[in-house]
């Protein structure tokens, strides 16, 4: 009977331990599994969160708009008119239209705008920058009693710009309908900026 008892207890013992090697092959099975699963997960995410921040800076990035028109289409007959500036220096982003004097925002963002002119000798010019519905910007007010050809004169405003919005340059008062600037130099001018989005 203490034979059979012992063995009992050895079989039983070598079954445990079969169950035991069995339960530690697949638990290292397992971990294994695990390891590789966590290294692809881990390159997956690291992807991603590559992908979102380089997504991220670029939609932080202030993104390169500017313009600047110079002379003028017409020099009289300018009250109640847009003044436009068809001569094109510069014009990143294609936001501004020299057949219209109209500047559209590519972007919504913080712009800077700046209007400059030259009227003749003994003459007056008052014009705004206006933008969106019609809000004025910046106020050019300025007769010429110093010089036959200028001084020139400007005016500049800053404001925020939703995209789509538009400004313009816009003569509420000449002291006649006549030639009121001087063109020949160049000093007329429209400009903008995207400072910051």
């Amino acid at each position: 009977m203490a034979k059979l008892s012992s063995q009992l207890n050895l079989y039983i013992y070598e079954e445990i331990r079969k169950v035991l090697d069995y339960t530690m092959k697949d638990i290292i099975s397992d971990i294994s599994k695990l390891k590789d699963e966590t290294k692809q997960l881990n390159v997956i995410i690291e992807e991603k969160v590559k992908n979102v921040t380089m997504e991220l800076t670029e939609n932080l990035r202030t993104p390169t708009v500017t313009f600047t028109a110079r002379d003028l289409k017409f020099d009289s007959n300018l009250i109640g008119k847009t003044l436009i500036f068809p001569n094109l220096i510069v014009n990143f982003d294609d936001g501004y239209d020299n057949t219209t004097g109209v500047f559209t925002a590519p972007y919504s963002g913080m712009y800077l705008l700046t209007v400059q002119l030259c009227p003749e000798m003994n003459d007056s010019i008052h014009a705004f920058i206006k933008v969106g519905n019609g809000k004025i910007l910046a106020d050019l007010n300025f007769r010429n009693n110093v010089g036959e050809h200028g001084p020139c004169v400007s005016s500049n405003g800053v404001d925020f710009l939703t995209k789509g919005d538009k400004a313009w340059v816009f003569c509420t008062h000449a002291n006649s309908n006549g030639d009121v600037i001087y063109i020949g130099g160049h000093g007329n001018s429209f400009s903008g900026t995207l400072i910051h989005r």
